[in-house]
């Protein structure tokens, strides 16, 4: 059965308490929330504000609600832990309490670096006449520019029956969420949006008119465990460990990229890889006699996102390339970024594959509409040296 109630949370914290909150919440509360029927959506960093932790959870119904909520704060672990949780926290009030428009929430899991949630407190409750608005004029709109919504919800009217934690009432809210693979997606997104005659001469005005204040966006940053964003695609200090070592590597190359060619041609090269830092950074040479240049790259983990980004250095250049960011699911390790080949903007692909102890495969691809299709241009098969 779908859960029918959610709340999006919006917790304000002490300065630099969001991180250990985090930590705390992760380690503990996740788990023992879903244990008492619950589920944990998602748990996200406000990109825009340093100081703030919004999450997301659902309950069957509102009878429920209250039977998870009692067992959970009535219970062992968050007496334990409740003292350190609320020395973090300014306000925790900032709770709507919401309903799906469909009986699906449209909260599965779904990787993203970014998730959106716009917040429309409208003058009346969102009935059919709103929900048609938005489907037939808003939505087509931002998923037209790149932000197709994910999920839909209304104001559950009902009354907070565990008002040992406050909600907010008197509103009429509805609110939707998109996911962007990365901030250059969405970035993308407002610019198009913005540019968008449709929506600024004839859309937005309508929507305004049925608001009581200007939308909420709440531009979100999927910690390292959420379900919602970037999931167990992250990783840790030692994911690129197994590559420390010399190489022998074998590359396939797509001869002219872009233009659907399927000329590939094939040459062989080495690689040195060492990691620095405790692994936190880790450097390897490429080198390539039959083509007459190299290549180096370096990659960063960052401890708070825990994610990594990759830097490319060839050596008929000289310059850092624009990073691709991302994480590992298992032995498989997706990264993306922006780029221009030739004159283009592209988006770019890193593919790693840890085969097994000794093997190893690499591939980039780029995609030229927006990330719709990818096209692979070189694939590199390493085989450790003995």
């Amino acid at each position: 059965m779908q859960n029918q109630v959610i709340e999006l949370r919006q917790y304000t914290l002490h300065p630099g308490k969001r991180d250990e909150l985090i930590e705390l919440f992760e380690r503990h509360f996740v788990d023992g929330q879903e244990a008492c029927g619950m589920r944990v959506y998602g748990q996200f960093r406000d990109g825009d504000d340093a100081n703030r932790f919004v999450w997301l959870r659902g309950f069957r119904d509102m009878p429920a609600r209250a039977e998870a909520l009692k067992s959970f704060y009535g219970g062992p672990l968050w007496q334990s832990h409740r003292n350190a949780a609320n020395a973090t926290m300014v306000d925790s009030d900032n709770v709507l309490l919401l309903r799906p428009v469909e009986s699906d929430a449209g909260l599965a899991p779904v990787r993203a670096a970014v998730v959106v949630a716009t917040v429309y407190l409208l003058t009346e409750p969102a009935g059919s006449d709103f929900v048609r608005f938005f489907d037939d004029r808003v939505r087509p709109i931002m998923t037209e520019t790149g932000a197709p919504p994910m999920a839909r919800l209304v104001t559950e009217y009902a009354d907070n029956n565990f008002p040992a934690l406050p909600v907010r009432t008197g509103e009429h809210a509805f609110v939707w969420l998109a996911a962007f693979a990365g901030a250059a997606d969405y970035e993308r997104h407002v610019a198009k949006l913005r540019a968008s005659q449709a929506w600024n001469d004839v859309v937005q005005p309508a929507l305004v008119e049925r608001l009581k204040s200007p939308p909420q966006i709440l531009r979100l940053e999927p910690t390292a465990h959420s379900k919602l964003g970037q999931g167990c695609a992250t990783g840790g200090v030692h994911d690129f460990d197994f590559l420390a070592g010399r190489w022998n590597v074998e590359h396939r190359r797509l001869v002219a990229r872009g233009v659907a060619s399927d000329e590939w041609e094939e040459f062989a090269g080495t690689s040195e890889a060492s990691l620095h830092l405790g692994g936190v950074a880790n450097v390897d040479e490429i080198t390539l006699p039959a083509k007459g240049w190299s290549g180096m790259t370096v990659r960063a983990f960052d401890l708070r996102s825990r994610r990594w980004s990759i830097y490319w250095i060839n050596s008929t250049q000289g310059t850092l390339q624009p990073p691709v960011t991302g994480g590992f699911d298992g032995d498989r390790g997706t990264f993306f970024g922006d780029d221009v080949d030739d004159g283009r903007r592209v988006q770019v692909r890193f593919v790693w594959t840890r085969q097994n102890a000794d093997a190893a495969r690499w591939e980039q691809a780029f995609s030229y509409d927006d990330g719709k299709s990818w096209e692979t241009n070189w694939v590199m098969e390493f085989a450790r040296a003995r």
